[in-house]
């Protein structure tokens, strides 16, 4: 009887780990997964090369953002350009606030400008990019 209740412990320890290891695998992606214009990074974006990045003060309140324009020389003509950019701003890591993002320019020289308006420089500590999208 104590060998039978040892060998069950046993069996529901080995199925508990081999249903465990099934939850544990990783994604996968297919080849061809088009990864061309799009990415997320603080103060740089892996999908499109920022070459600058310009903070303007509010005119009427110096302590406000007024907006935030990201210079690029990667090509993002082919996106909406009322809508395929997100600006992320964050404080300690932790989520502030989003904004939608106008894009224009050109091929050569695009500019993204996210407008603010409502936060002063100092309720964010790290700003994101992200580009994509129709």
């Amino acid at each position: 009887m104590r060998k039978s209740r040892v060998l069950l412990a046993g069996v529901a320890v080995a199925a508990a780990a081999a249903a465990t290891s099934a939850f544990t695998a990783a994604n996968t992606f297919e080849p061809g997964v088009d990864q061309a214009v799009a990415g997320y990074g603080e103060a740089s974006v892996s999908g499109a090369n920022i070459t600058a990045i310009h903070y303007n003060k509010d005119s009427s309140d110096q302590s406000l953002v007024e907006s935030v324009v990201w210079e690029t020389d990667t090509d993002l003509t082919g996106l909406n350009p009322a809508t395929g950019a997100t600006m992320t701003l964050k404080k300690a890591g932790l989520f502030v606030d989003d904004y939608t993002c106008a894009i224009t320019g050109t091929a050569l020289a695009g500019i993204v400008t996210c407008n603010v308006g409502d936060k002063t420089f100092f309720d964010f500590d790290a700003v994101g990019l992200a580009v994509g999208g129709e």
